[in-house]
Protein backbone atom coordinates (compact mmCIF):
# COMPACT_ATOMS: atom_id res chain seq x y z
CA UNK A 1 0.00 0.00 0.00
CA UNK A 2 1.77 3.07 -1.22
CA UNK A 3 -1.19 5.42 -1.00
CA UNK A 4 -0.48 8.75 0.61
CA UNK A 5 -3.40 9.33 2.97
CA UNK A 6 -1.94 12.59 4.21
CA UNK A 7 -2.07 14.58 1.01
CA UNK A 8 -3.98 17.84 1.09
CA UNK A 9 -5.71 18.97 -2.10
CA UNK A 10 -5.21 22.57 -3.16
CA UNK A 11 -8.94 23.04 -3.55
CA UNK A 12 -12.14 21.53 -2.25
CA UNK A 13 -15.48 21.99 -3.99
CA UNK A 14 -18.36 21.58 -1.57
CA UNK A 15 -21.59 20.82 -3.44
CA UNK A 16 -24.85 21.28 -1.59
CA UNK A 17 -27.04 18.19 -1.85
CA UNK A 18 -29.72 19.34 0.56
CA UNK A 19 -33.26 18.50 -0.54
CA UNK A 20 -33.94 21.67 -2.55
CA UNK A 21 -30.48 21.94 -4.11
CA UNK A 22 -30.68 18.25 -4.97
CA UNK A 23 -33.97 18.83 -6.79
CA UNK A 24 -32.41 21.74 -8.65
CA UNK A 25 -29.48 19.67 -9.86
CA UNK A 26 -27.04 19.62 -6.95
CA UNK A 27 -26.78 15.83 -6.86
CA UNK A 28 -26.17 15.71 -10.61
CA UNK A 29 -23.45 18.39 -10.30
CA UNK A 30 -21.80 16.43 -7.50
CA UNK A 31 -21.74 13.22 -9.52
CA UNK A 32 -20.49 15.01 -12.64
CA UNK A 33 -17.69 16.76 -10.76
CA UNK A 34 -16.61 13.55 -8.98
CA UNK A 35 -16.60 11.68 -12.27
CA UNK A 36 -14.57 14.36 -14.05
CA UNK A 37 -12.02 14.53 -11.22
CA UNK A 38 -11.59 10.77 -11.43
CA UNK A 39 -11.40 10.66 -15.25
CA UNK A 40 -8.88 13.48 -15.43
CA UNK A 41 -6.91 12.19 -12.45
CA UNK A 42 -7.19 15.44 -10.52
CA UNK A 43 -7.59 13.89 -7.06
CA UNK A 44 -4.38 15.46 -5.78
CA UNK A 45 -5.45 18.94 -6.91
CA UNK A 46 -9.19 18.97 -6.27
CA UNK A 47 -11.52 17.15 -3.93
CA UNK A 48 -15.32 17.20 -4.36
CA UNK A 49 -17.46 16.77 -1.25
CA UNK A 50 -21.24 16.76 -1.00
CA UNK A 51 -22.75 18.63 1.90
CA UNK A 52 -26.10 18.86 3.54
CA UNK A 53 -28.17 22.02 3.39
CA UNK A 54 -26.17 25.26 3.28
CA UNK A 55 -29.30 27.34 4.02
CA UNK A 56 -29.26 28.99 0.59
CA UNK A 57 -32.18 27.00 -0.78
CA UNK A 58 -33.64 29.71 -2.99
CA UNK A 59 -30.27 30.19 -4.71
CA UNK A 60 -29.35 26.54 -5.33
CA UNK A 61 -27.61 24.55 -6.42
CA UNK A 62 -24.72 25.93 -4.39
CA UNK A 63 -21.00 25.19 -4.75
CA UNK A 64 -18.48 26.57 -2.25
CA UNK A 65 -14.82 26.73 -3.26
CA UNK A 66 -12.36 26.34 -0.40
CA UNK A 67 -9.91 27.56 0.79
CA UNK A 68 -10.81 30.59 -1.35
CA UNK A 69 -14.13 30.84 0.54
CA UNK A 70 -16.01 31.75 -2.63
CA UNK A 71 -19.63 30.67 -2.91
CA UNK A 72 -21.41 30.19 -6.22
CA UNK A 73 -25.19 30.14 -6.49
CA UNK A 74 -27.57 28.76 -9.13
CA UNK A 75 -24.67 26.75 -10.50
CA UNK A 76 -25.17 25.15 -13.89
CA UNK A 77 -23.24 22.16 -15.20
CA UNK A 78 -21.19 24.50 -17.40
CA UNK A 79 -20.35 26.73 -14.43
CA UNK A 80 -19.42 23.70 -12.31
CA UNK A 81 -17.01 22.44 -14.98
CA UNK A 82 -15.48 25.92 -15.23
CA UNK A 83 -14.99 25.98 -11.45
CA UNK A 84 -13.28 22.62 -11.63
CA UNK A 85 -11.03 23.71 -14.48
CA UNK A 86 -10.14 27.01 -12.81
CA UNK A 87 -9.25 25.35 -9.51
CA UNK A 88 -7.38 22.31 -10.80
CA UNK A 89 -4.26 24.34 -11.46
Amino acid sequence: MSRDFHHKPGCILYVCCGSKCKKRGGKHLYKQLKSTVKEQRLRREVQVIKTGCTDNCKRGPVVAVMPKDVWHFEVTEQTAMSLLEDNAR
